[in-house]
């Protein structure tokens, strides 16, 4: 119903009186129904025959279309901000909040449909939401005691490695340099018979030198949050390696004469103090193990209470709370489905529901529209893309003012022509109206020359490759050969060939040189 009212209403705008135009295209039709009530109203074949031989022809001047020409279009108003409601759910109305004509802000409610089952799916899942939160936050109190955990380990770590140094430096430096004659030297020289070759605790002596150096100055500059499983398993080998050479003038203690004397006092003298360091230093070794097995373990104490609460990259507190939360945004949007709310501020131009009714998904409900800002849409085919620019003045219905605002940057494939929107503040304009729209011919004047002549298209015998005109000269048909330029809507231009006080029969179809006809009307 709405196609044949549209269609019925552009051929009213075609056929308009209220343009010049339109009143030339209603006066063509007249003419082609006065000659087809003539033709069946004749009595006889003869009186057929004679006017058959005898057409009546329309005439006018060429300068009455081509003076002051304009392009026409069809034009559709509407609202520039406007919205259609479609129900994205199926319910029964319970409840309408507006009606007809009436205003209506952006956000409010149209209309609720029963949506018991949907409210009660909403609270399910807020409950099951809130539980997730709840059960989350717990995690994360374990999280934080296990970090807390952690922080203390790498403290304590930290610590034993640094008093590892100490020991380490104190037993090599107070009891076991006693076994050499120069500490610091390159050779430090071994004083007792220990077992092999002495170049072992001389290398090794020297070499601690450098180990001890290392330490102190990696135990100044390492934080706890520093890694310290490098460094303490770094220690933990030096200390063996203090613990080999301990072992060997142990050793050589043992296997000394019971005469042989060090510094005054008898070798054997120095075996308890040198067994006691050992086992200082058996106990140093044991610390640092033990603390690399303690990082290790609050490491893993961390990632997996990580896992249960909320702060790492994965961990199952999260999912749980993301699966919850999922759900709650869907009972959300199933509810919001259930009340029609208009998404722009506006008139309510349409209301098709009552309280009662059921509607189905993607019914329409309801119209939209700001009805005090209003456009008009139109197409123009691309050979009179020449005529509109942007900000250019156009008439709507012949006396109305309108600005052309927006010009499609391509042509519409679906219809083949270019898409114009035309705004206007007159309050003739109603919304859903059709109006016819008058573009000035831009060719039609010119600073370099005469004003191109436009005649109707009817009034133009076309050719293979050329047209002419006829005009009519003591009852007879006479042709006027023409060049042919664009087709401008009903209008085509003619170059050459007429000039604009010519008198031209207004429809040239059927027509031939020579023929006798008659001049209804001029």
């Amino acid at each position: 119903m709405s196609v044949i009212i549209s269609v019925v209403k552009d051929f009213i705008g075609f056929f308009s009186v209220k343009t010049k135009h339109g009143r030339i295209r209603f006066l063509l039709l007249a003419v082609v129904l006065v000659g087809l009530a003539l033709f069946l109203s004749s009595g006889s074949d003869e009186e057929s025959e004679e006017l058959l031989q005898m057409r009546s022809v329309q005439t006018a001047l060429i300068a009455n279309f081509s003076e002051d020409s304009a392009v026409e279009l069809i034009g559709t108003v509407a609202a520039i901000d406007q919205a259609v409601i479609q129900s994205e759910a199926s319910g029964r109305v319970v409840s309408i909040s507006t009606t007809l004509g009436s205003p209506i802000a952006a956000g409010a409610v149209i209309a609720q449909l029963e949506n018991a089952s949907e409210y009660a799916s909403l609270l399910q899942a807020q409950g099951s939401y809130e539980a997730a939160l709840v059960a989350a936050q717990t995690s994360d109190i374990s999280v934080t005691e296990a970090q807390n955990s952690q922080e203390n380990t790498q403290t304590a770590a930290l610590n034993t490695y640094r008093s590892a140094y100490t020991t380490i430096s104190d037993v090599l430096v107070n009891t076991v340099d006693n076994f050499y004659g120069n500490p610091d030297n390159q050779t430090p020289g071994v004083r007792i018979n220990v077992p092999g070759s002495s170049d072992f605790p001389n290398n090794e002596r020297v070499a601690f030198k450098t180990i001890l150096s290392s330490w102190l100055t990696q135990s100044n500059s390492l934080r706890s949050s520093d890694d310290l499983i490098t460094p303490l398993t770094n220690a933990i080998a030096d200390t063996r390696r203090l613990i080999a050479l301990t072992d060997l003038f142990i050793a050589g203690i043992n296997a000394a004469d019971a005469t042989e004397t060090l510094d005054g006092a008898l070798i054997s003298s120095y075996f308890p103090a040198l067994n006691a360091e050992r086992a200082v230093l058996t106990s140093t070794l044991s610390s640092l193990e033990s603390q690399i097995i303690a990082l290790n373990n609050a490491e893993e104490l961390v990632r997996k209470a990580t896992l249960g609460g909320t702060e790492g990259d994965f961990s199952s507190a999260n999912a749980q709370l993301k699966q919850a939360l999922g759900s709650l945004k869907a009972a959300e949007a199933n509810y919001a489905k259930t009340i029609l709310r208009s998404p722009i501020s506006g008139v309510v131009n349409v209301l098709d529901l009552k309280t009662g009714d059921f509607v189905n998904a993607s019914q329409k409900i309801a119209e939209i529209a700001n009805n005090d800002a209003l456009e008009v849409t139109t197409f123009v085919g691309q050979s009179d893309r020449d005529l509109i620019s942007l900000n250019q003045s156009v008439l709507l219905e012949g006396t109305i003012e309108g600005i052309i605002s927006n010009i499609a940057p391509v042509v519409n494939t679906a219809t083949g022509k270019i898409e114009v929107k035309i705004q206007s503040t007159s309050p003739d304009l109603v919304n859903g109206d059709t109006v016819v729209v008058s573009l000035q011919n831009a060719t039609s004047t010119s600073s370099q020359g005469p004003s191109t002549i436009s005649v109707p298209l009817t009034a133009v015998k076309f050719s293979i490759d050329a047209g002419s005109v006829y005009t009519v000269e003591d009852g007879v048909i006479v042709s006027h050969p023409v060049t042919v330029g664009a087709v401008r809507n009903i209008f085509i231009e003619i170059p050459s060939g007429l000039t604009s006080d010519m008198e031209i029969v207004v429809d040239a179809r059927g027509l031939s040189e020579g023929e006798k006809v008659t001049v209804i009307s001029k």
